[in-house]
This record gives C-alpha cells, sequence and structure tokens, in this order.
C-alpha cells in the first residue's frame, strides 16, 4: 500500500478518499490476517481516522487513541503503512500506539479509559504555552464504562481545545453493559434531531437581515429550556461540552463536517459517531467479538482443545450447581475469561461491570461480607488498576474474595502493557493472602475446590493465577498435581518454579540429564503462604538452588524466598543460590522469543544451572 504524507492525504477529493478507505481495508484484512491482532475495531474506524488526518495538523494536533488497539488505521496514515507485514513481531511495530515509535503517536495507550485524560493533559499544555494545537481522543463506548472518563469530563474548562471522538460501535470486547450503554442507545435513536436543528439553523441565516439574530435568539432560548430540564439534558453538556451527532461514522464526508464544526467551536466539545465494528468484511461484521483479535479467532477455529480460562469457567460452573452463594464478576471480558456458560446458565449470580475493575475488586469485597463468595474474573494486567481496592477493600477488612487472574506470565504480542508479570510482587508484601499459580488443569480446578468449598469460608482474600493457552504437559507426567508443593528428580542442584515456568524446568532438567547431571525440579502451586515444613523436605539435600520466576524479579516470591533462607526462616542445606526472573520492560513478539531474551527458556535455564553447579 502506498505511503501517504499529511499533505496528500487532505489533497485527495472525495472519490478518491473514498477509495482509499476501501483500500485501507484491505491492506488490514491481508496483514492482520497474517500477523494476528486487532481486526474487527479497526474496520470500523476507518473512515474517523481519515477525517482526523485530513482535518488536523498531525503531529502538531494531537491524536490519542483510547485503549490503542484501534490505531492500526492511524500508523497506517502516518508513516508505518509498509511495515504492517512485522506487526506484533519482534523488533516490529507495536499493536498499541508508542511515543517512541513514531512521533504521530502522542500518547502510549494500552488499557482502557486513560484517553480523555491524556488529550486533556495535551489540550492544557497547548493553552499554558499558546501553541494552538488541537487535542483529539479516539475513544470507544465501551470505555466510557471506566471511571477514569468521567474524573477526565469533570475537569474539563471552557477554553481547553479538547474534541472527544465517541466511536459508539455498542461493543468493547464483549457487547457493551450498563446504564450508560443505554443512555447512548437512547441518543442513537434520535440522530435526526441533531441534522434537523443544524438545516434549520443554516436555513435561518439565510433569512435577509433577521437570519442572524433570529438564529441566535433560538439558540439562546433552546440554551435555557435546556438548562431549566436537566433530567432531559444531554450528560456532555452538564459538562460544559459541546455535543454534535449522533452521526453516521462510516460516512466519510459527514465525519469530516463534524470535525471542522468541531474545530471552529474553539472550545471543548464531542462527537459522537457510530461504526460498524468489522465494517467491510462480512466475518467480523456478523460476529465482531470473534474477530476483535484474529490471533485468538484462529485459535477458537483451528482447535477445540482446553486452555485454562474455560476449564475455570466449567469449575465455576458445577461449583455454582452446589454453592448458590457463588457468583461470578467480569469487567467486561466475559469470553475472555471464560465466563459465557456462567453467564447464560447463571444470569442472577453473574455481573459485567463494564471496564471498571476498580468497582468490581470494591463491590466483590462487599458481596463477601454480604455473605456471598464472589469470584471476580480479570487479566493480570487490569488487575493492576485495582491494586488499591484489593489491598484497601479486600485485605485490610480480611473478607474472602478469589480473583482469578488470567493471562498471568508473558503474553507476546500485545507487548509491555499486558504482560501479566507484576502481580506476585505486587501481592505477596500483603498479609493473609493466599496466592496459587497452578502449572495444570487438575491444580488449577483443585485450586478452585479449595478455595470455593461449600462448608467453609475464606477469612481473607485469594488469588488463582492462570496463563494464557494450555497446561504443562510435562508437569502432568511428573507431579501428581494435588499438593501445594511438590518434588521429582534427585540431585544436588534444585530447580524451583510455579505455574508455566515448571514446563522449561523441567525441559532444562532433561538436558542436564543427558550430561548425566542429576537435578531435582520443586513446583510450587500454592506460592503464599508457602508450605514451608514441605517445601524444607523437598530441597533437602540439595547445595545449589536455581529459583526460576515468570515474574518480575523485585519484589517476586524468588527474592523473598531467598531472604527467608538467608535469615534462617526456611532451613535448607544450600550454600549457592541464583534467581532467574524477569529485571526489564519486555517487548513484544512471539512468547518462546521473549522466554529467550528475558533468560527463562529452557537453554538459557540450562547454561544457568551449569554455572551454579560450578
Amino acid at each position: 500500500m502506498k505511503q501517504y504524507t499529511q499533505q496528500e492525504l487532505k489533497a485527495l477529493n472525495d472519490s478518491q478518499a473514498a477509495e482509499l478507505c476501501e483500500e485501507i481495508r484491505r491492506h488490514l484484512i491481508e496483514n492482520v490476517s497474517k500477523t494476528g491482532g486487532h481486526l474487527a475495531s479497526n474496520l470500523g474506524i476507518v473512515e474517523i481516522s481519515l477525517a482526523l488526518s485530513r482535518c488536523f495538523d498531525l503531529p502538531t494536533d494531537k491524536i490519542i487513541y483510547d485503549t490503542g488497539h484501534q490505531s492500526y488505521v492511524h500508523k497506517t496514515l502516518t508513516d508505518r503503512a509498509e511495515k504492517f507485514g512485522d506487526l506484533r513481531q519482534l523488533g516490529g511495530i507495536s499493536g498499541f500506539p508508542k511515543m517512541e515509535e513514531s512521533e504521530f503517536d502522542a500518547f502510549g495507550v494500552g488499557h482502557s479509559s486513560t484517553g480523555i485524560s491524556a488529550a486533556l493533559g495535551y489540550a492544557q499544555s497547548a493553552k499554558l504555552k499558546n501553541t494552538g494545537a488541537y487535542s483529539v481522543a479516539v475513544i470507544g463506548d465501551g470505555a466510557f464504562t471506566g471511571g477514569m472518563v468521567f474524573e477526565a469530563l469533570n475537569n474539563v474548562k471552557r477554553d481547553d481545545r479538547l474534541i472527544i471522538i465517541l466511536n459508539d460501535n455498542e461493543m468493547s470486547i464483549s457487547p457493551s453493559v450498563g446504564a450508560l450503554s443505554g443512555y447512548l442507545n437512547k441518543i442513537r435513536s434520535g440522530d435526526g434531531y441533531y441534522e434537523l436543528m443544524d438545516k434549520s439553523r443554516r436555513a435561518m441565516m439565510r433569512i435577509p437581515l433577521l437570519g442572524k439574530p433570529l438564529a441566535r435568539a433560538i439558540i439562546r432560548l433552546k440554551t435555557r429550556l435546556k438548562r431549566m430540564m436537566l433530567a432531559q439534558s444531554n450528560l456532555f453538556e452538564m459538562y460544559g461540552i459541546r455535543y454534535f451527532g449522533p452521526s453516521d461514522g462510516n460516512d466519510l464526508k459527514t465525519v469530516e463536517r463534524l470535525l471542522r464544526a468541531a474545530k471552529r467551536h474553539q472550545g471543548p466539545c464531542i462527537v459522537h459517531l457510530y461504526t460498524v465494528k468489522g465494517k467491510g468484511y462480512e466475518p467480523a461484521e456478523n460476529d465482531p467479538s470473534r474477530f476483535h483479535s484474529v490471533g485468538s479467532a484462529k485459535k477458537k477455529q483451528s482447535s477445540d482443545k482446553q486452555d485454562f480460562s474455560s476449564v475455570v469457567g466449567e469449575t465455576l460452573c458445577r461449583m455454582a450447581e452446589e454453592n448458590p452463594d457463588l457468583v461470578a464478576i467480569t469487567a467486561a471480558m466475559t469470553d475472555g475469561v471464560g465466563l459465557s456458560d456462567f453467564a447464560q446458565r447463571f444470569p442472577d449470580r453473574f455481573f459485567d461491570v463494564g471496564i471498571a475493575e476498580e468497582h468490581a475488586q470494591t463491590s466483590a469485597a462487599a458481596m463477601a461480607a454480604g455473605g456471598l463468595l464472589p469470584v471476580f474474573c480479570v487479566y493480570s494486567t487490569f488487575f493492576q488498576r485495582a491494586y488499591d481496592q484489593f489491598w484497601h477493600d479486600c485485605v485490610l477488612q480480611e473478607l474472602g474474595t478469589v480473583t482469578v487472574l488470567d493471562r498471568a506470565g508473558l503474553v507476546g504480542e500485545d507487548g509491555p502493557t499486558h504482560h501479566g508479570i507484576y502481580d506476585v510482587a505486587m501481592t505477596m508484601s500483603m498479609p493473609g493472602v493466599y496466592i496459587y499459580s497452578p502449572a495444570t488443569f487438575k491444580e488449577a480446578v483443585s485450586s478452585l475446590e479449595k478455595l470455593l468449598k461449600k462448608e467453609s469460608r475464606l477469612s481473607s482474600p485469594a488469588i488463582v493465577r492462570i496463563p494464557k493457552g494450555g497446561q504443562s504437559q510435562r508437569a502432568l507426567q511428573c507431579f501428581d498435581c494435588t499438593e501445594d508443593v511438590e518434588s521429582f528428580g534427585e540431585g544436588e542442584l534444585a530447580m524451583i518454579c510455579y505455574g508455566r515456568q515448571t514446563e522449561r524446568c523441567l525441559e532444562a532438567k532433561e538436558l542436564l540429564e543427558a550430561e548425566g547431571i542429576l537435578s531435582r525440579v520443586v513446583k510450587i502451586n500454592r506460592i503464599k503462604p508457602l508450605d514451608i515444613a514441605c517445601f524444607e523436605k523437598a530441597i533437602r539435600g540439595a547445595k545449589r538452588l536455581l529459583f526460576c520466576e515468570e515474574g518480575v524479579k523485585i519484589g517476586g516470591f524468588s527474592q523473598w524466598a531467598v531472604t527467608q533462607i538467608a535469615t534462617g526462616k526456611i532451613v535448607c542445606d544450600a550454600d549457592k543460590m541464583d534467581i532467574c526472573a524477569i529485571d526489564s520492560k519486555v517487548c513484544h513478539g512471539k512468547v518462546d522469543t521473549l522466554y529467550s531474551l528475558c533468560g527463562l527458556d529452557k537453554q538459557s535455564l540450562y547454561e544457568r544451572a551449569k554455572e551454579l553447579l560450578k
């Protein structure tokens, strides 16, 4: 696909611009189908992204794509069209905006609902520096379920050059839920009002002499009436933000007309555009959730094998049959965390709160206080947003919530914003917390059964970490997978691990055995509180300990365990220890490649073990 300059994009006539939209869609379908990535959301936003390049002066004006997975078209139009063959691959362009990647990426965005805050910050900077630059946030309707959006709206001032593009496709990943979704649907159903208002105003302006005064008088009257009837006012205008729309976001001429009107307004405004997620690609239009991420869609099409998410979902359904107090909570990720069946079978006990992880965690705490047994299923990377609520509302009050952290560990092509490598370090220091990190489906089921027994109540919060994808086949062969600490093999070297890293430790053990070096692998399922007696038994006689952890080194389990040994709280025979863990930011790429870069692949563990044995 040809790389256009910003000036060339502005020079296109209507016919050429419409043709370019179709070319972009073909470009996305061809490339994203090969590399994997977010397809449906980008097909729906083609006209909006092109209109932004044609109506604004980039990169002087700042365009911020909230959540960021909808930025592929923007990347195509801003110096990266020819780089899509390496999208999300190691060394290639990211699937999210990155400031270090291009001057056209104004702000890095990987988590939802941050875009308006960032755009407002740019607008305030431009105002103080008197640059005259516009600041634009492109945000989906699903992201409006995040409370940070309203924190930002509450701080908008009437002279901020802030334009918010509400890309309304009635979806986040799963369909949008809640009162705000219903409110936007109500506005959307009355879209003819604003077009009629604009036409009437233009007609009055053409009346000689009386036109302009009459139009201004009617606008003032309309505003006064709206203020007298707050219950019927537009939500955004109550924040002092001028509202344009709703209109067809897949009609390029309409989008450009509204953007130019928003620029003329000078102050803060919101342009409400409804779009079709997956536009121009029939399979994605018919099933936008499935084609939100092409990689996961291919996986579902090509294989019916279980993964950890589905195993957790099946287990919760089975246990919910036995325990009427068990409820499930998710933050707009029903399919992603395996709760689709639970939602259908137990609709009164299932809560999708939208993109509101903080609210989910606190409401789970209150549910526990109210006598329920809440299970909050959330990606590890998004759990970070609920860190304070987990500490303040669950841990300090010793409330028995269960938080299932999906996608724990390295996640691959989604990159730094999505790697689930911080949760252990975040929660290891919290008193009373239980942390399980199973390596197999059997362990995951066993962990949930221990925590969700009908006859007992948790006296403190618990976490169950599950990785993306399938289980460790070697762990199934080598361990019983029912105990919290298990050991396999004999030797003076013990490799200590948990979760998915068990597979690589067993592979490294095989490499050592090929050279006649005996070793043991100690697999831990419950890493907090550690069963110290069982752990001491598992490492007894080992002279070298190699801790292997798919998480950050500082504050992680391995560092904690080494400290316990050094201070005599854990007794062992070892006189030398080492830690293999992550101690830097991890880029995007294939998971196996990232293991190698982080020194966590079987070859790296084998080499570290050999060095430790010297």
